[in-house]
């Protein structure tokens, strides 16, 4: 039932119970989102959103009552595990609104009130503790104005709040790609037309939900108050009045997180960032997922480069460490600066190691200050806020003689720890203490709350000392304290001892066989008890607010330690895989244009196979800047070209690279088209993404660029191929001038590359001996002799009937390559008119004889692959394994 079905009902004059007709209002105020509904210990959900939730959750789907003779369909889950299910429904996309009771049952006039206290969504999570630590959470807004596109992000769940002004729409889009946000809000008709489509292909690619506002929350005159509560003082900004139109979407953003997040203040968002790209080395977010910098999916994560550097300690170490890998450095002293750093912690292991003892006890601590700000802040969040205040000050001492900038002064250090001291002398540290245990505060932090704690936990000795006393007292040595839930606290004295009470006891109870008394001390002490919980759970709640007010005051020291945590982490990191992998520091030069690796190797695949991988030599320079790379399959030419790729990206974050020695010129974008893709939700082919990729390059390289291009024009037929790739060779030699490897089977090209003293062919050495073809790895300044293709088919298990008859046409066509349309036509002919050609290496193969069954196995196991859905480390892996399955026949 729908809620206009459901209001077409009451319109016809149903009328529905005080709680239905609650929960209708409330509802209506949230129709696109799933209304959890507190009820006691559980929220319910009715109507549609119960089915939408017991298919999602898989729970139970039954009825609470009926409006009229139409049943109202009613699921439930339990409120102490509700952040299981909430994050559950908003990782599919959708949102769900918190109803609460925000009244005690006990002072209600009727029915509790109640009201939505919070929206969850995919950007704002509902539990902070199952985010992943090195994943960002962004939800953005947009902005267009003549040919500027501006751009917001912000991360809710960890205050990391950025502004991006871009000049053309290209750059837009892949800034959008970039921040793959969770959510996107927007208004109605503002993306329409030919720019709307691919912005919907974004979003739609990354499962984003999207939220229409109407279009004046982006206009700031609306949006003015939200703005202030996001950005404090944003009026007097200088940054943001060099361009005010930033204002907008932040509006927008503003406006949509204030709605939906009840909050008086947000302690936790960063101050607002507009970032510049005038310092970055451009790369986009496929080249880096291509050349498998950055991981496919979340999934991938610890296959890709980042996540083979990752040994940071720290959540928000491992974020700023992507941000490194996102954006590299186009400033030789801001790269110089990050290598002296490494270079300082490289020369001290036992240096790296303390810090990585001082970090691992750091949590998440721009995590915890957002569940304070959302006033989801517990003990033991406090607790590790006050273990990463200490350790910080520990950092501080080690890194004292370091390279690195002090971020704090150190007053703003001493009222940290002085908050960390009294976190540590407030807060019970035991497990399992709680509010509701009264034992979360420590005894002697507070007189009052001690004696209402010695009440509450200690009752029954109380009675004792009470009952030895009054026995002393009176001389009555049966006299008893009891309790009981109809009378209370009460002393019990047999009959026989009547004579002996005094007048003081007030008589409550008569029985058989004795008489039931107070006194006004008994009275005392049963109220005290019977309130203590309450005061003492109100008390020790007023301590531990303190102490968030404490934190919240001191939001900004904590949040610039928290990235001054990051930051530290991220280059210990980085240091501490220079050490274990052996790599060196890079050089730049800043007079020329230069490429020149000595003993280059990729780590993700030399961490594999150790020392069988064979390192690679490569220079190019302003004088001869082009290399023209031929030579066999599965030979290495692809890996040279991304191990290339990869040092140069290193180098830029400031980091040591994988080689012996490397010599480089800064780069102001990094280009890389390797690997076969479409895009069938846009219609394209493979041929056509290849194109548009190579299109995008020609646009934006300069001479200051690398370009790394792999077997361009191999989608299309053999000559308009070879026509493509031979007109690009030219290009890049003659126009554009940039650092360049070029990978391709048209061995027509390596004559081109001859003829230009700007460029050279390479090859990655291979030994052909009576048909057994061994590659050796090693790049030289050479061209190849052939591909060997055939040879690699029959190393992939293809059947010899295949492979012979390859061999034949593949003599004629080589046969007849002096005239390519004529030789065209009479290969064909020939082919058909000669069916025994003889063979070349493959001559000795025997179509009938007998398989060994060793061989038969390795056939079978290549049959398998599916090569298309593997990345290349996952192929080496599993050549690595064939190889030495062969090696023990």
């Amino acid at each position: 039932m729908s809620l206009k079905d459901l209001q077409a009902i009451i319109d016809s004059g149903t009328k529905l119970t005080p709680m239905m007709d609650q929960y209708f209002q409330i509802k209506k105020n949230y129709p696109d989102t799933l209304l959890l509904f507190r009820m006691g210990d559980f929220y319910e959900v009715f109507f549609e959103d119960a089915k939408t939730a017991a298919r999602l959750l898989n729970i139970t789907l039954t009825h609470r009552g009926k409006i009229g003779d139409t049943p109202i369909p009613m699921a439930g889950i339990p409120h102490h595990a509700a952040s299981v299910y909430i994050d559950r429904i908003t990782n599919r996309g959708l949102k769900v609104a918190i109803c609460e009771q925000i009244e005690d049952p006990k002072d209600a006039v009727g029915i509790v009130k109640r009201g939505v206290t919070q929206v969850v969504s995919p950007g704002m999570p509902f539990d902070l503790e199952k985010t992943q630590g090195h994943d960002h959470r962004y939800m953005a807004s947009a902005f267009k104005k003549d040919n500027c596109y501006y751009l917001v992000a912000l991360d809710f769940t960890t205050g990391d709040f950025n502004g991006y002004k871009h000049e053309n729409f290209e750059s837009f889009i892949e800034g959008l790609r970039m921040l793959a946000p969770r959510e996107f809000v927007t208004f109605m008709g503002q993306w329409d037309g030919d720019e709307g489509k691919d912005v919907e292909s974004i979003l739609n690619h990354y499962d984003v939900l999207k939220t229409h506002l109407s279009e004046e929350y982006f206009n700031p005159k609306f949006t003015d108050l939200y703005i202030e509560k996001v950005i404090p003082g944003f009026k007097r900004d200088k940054i943001i009045k060099l361009d005010e139109l930033i204002l907008n979407p932040i509006g927008a953003l503003a406006y949509y997180v204030c709605s939906t997040q009840l909050l008086e203040s947000f302690i936790h968002i960063r101050p607002f960032k507009m970032n510049s790209q005038a310092n970055i080395m451009k790369v986009t977010l496929p080249t880096l997922v291509g050349l498998e910098i950055l991981p496919k999916s979340r999934e991938s994560y610890k296959d890709s480069l980042l996540g083979f550097f990752d040994k940071t300690e720290t959540a928000m170490g491992a974020r700023y460490l992507r941000s490194l890998f996102a954006n590299p450095l186009f400033n030789q002293d801001s790269i110089s600066e990050r290598l002296d750093i490494i270079s300082a912690l490289t020369d001290d292991d036992s240096l790296i190691k303390d810090l990585r003892v001082e970090l691992s006890k750091i949590r998440d601590i721009e995590r915890i200050l957002a569940k304070i700000s959302m006033s989801k802040g517990s003990a033991s969040d406090l607790l590790n806020l006050a273990t990463a205040v200490n350790a910080y000050t520990e950092i501080l001492k080690n890194v004292k003689n370091l390279p690195i900038k002090a971020v704090l002064a150190p007053a703003e250090i001493k009222k940290l720890s002085v908050l960390a001291e009294s976190i540590k002398a407030t807060l019970n540290d035991e497990v399992g203490a709680s509010l509701e245990k009264g034992n979360l505060i420590k005894e002697g932090v507070d007189k009052s709350r001690d004696r209402l704690a010695k009440l509450h936990l200690n009752v029954a000795e109380e009675l004792m000392k009470m009952e030895t006393r009054l026995k002393d007292e009176t001389g009555i040595q049966k006299l008893r304290i009891k309790s009981n839930n109809v009378s209370g606290f009460f002393i019990e004295i047999s009959k026989g001892s009547a004579t002996k009470v005094p007048k003081s006891f007030e008589r409550r109870q008569t029985l058989v066989n004795a008489e039931r008394y107070t006194t006004p001390e008994l009275v005392q002490l049963e109220k005290e008890t019977i309130t203590a919980q309450t005061k003492l759970e109100k008390l020790e709640r007023e301590i531990f607010k303190g102490l968030i007010n404490n934190v919240s005051d001191l939001n900004h020291s904590v949040l610039t330690m928290s990235e001054h945590i990051a930051f530290i982490d991220s280059f210990q990191g980085l240091a501490s895989i220079a050490l274990s992998e052996g790599f060196t520091r890079p050089k730049f030069h800043s007079d020329k244009q230069i490429l020149n690796i000595k003993q280059g190797f990729h780590p993700l695949i030399k961490s594999l196979i150790k020392d069988q991988f064979v390192c690679h030599d490569l220079n190019l320079d302003e004088k001869t800047y082009f290399g023209l790379i031929t030579g066999p399959n599965m030979a290495g030419k692809t890996t040279v070209m991304r191990e290339v790729a990869i040092i140069q990206l290193l180098a830029q974050i400031g980091s040591f690279v994988p080689a012996k020695s490397a010599d480089l010129s800064l780069c102001d974008f990094l280009f890389s088209r390797l690997g076969a893709s479409d895009d069938i939700l846009k219609g394209q082919s493979t041929f056509m993404v290849e194109m548009a990729e190579t299109a995008e390059i020609l646009r934006h390289a300069s001479s200051k660029s690398l370009i790394i291009l792999d077997e361009v024009g191999r989608g299309t037929s053999t000559y308009d191929g070879l026509s493509i790739a031979w007109g690009l060779v030219e290009h890049f030699i003659e126009q554009t001038k940039a650092l360049t490897l070029f990978a391709t089977h048209y061995h027509e090209l390596i004559e081109v590359v001859e003829n230009y003293s700007t460029a050279k062919n390479l090859t990655v050495e291979t030994v052909n001996h009576n048909g057994n073809v061994q590659f050796l790895y090693r790049l030289i300044e050479k061209p190849a002799s052939q591909s060997f293709g055939i040879y690699v088919a029959k190393l992939a298990g293809l059947p010899a009937s295949v492979l012979k008859r390859s061999e034949e046409i593949l003599h004629l066509l080589e046969k007849n390559h002096h005239n390519p349309m004529e030789g065209h036509q009479l290969t064909v002919k020939a082919v058909k008119d000669n069916q025994n050609t003889q063979l070349c290496f493959l001559d000795d193969i025997v179509i009938d004889a007998e398989i060994p069954a060793h061989l038969l196995h390795l056939e079978e196991e290549i049959s398998k692959l599916d090569v298309m859905k593997m990345t290349p480390i996952d192929a080496l892996l599993k050549l690595n394994d064939l190889k030495k399955h062969l090696e023990l026949q």
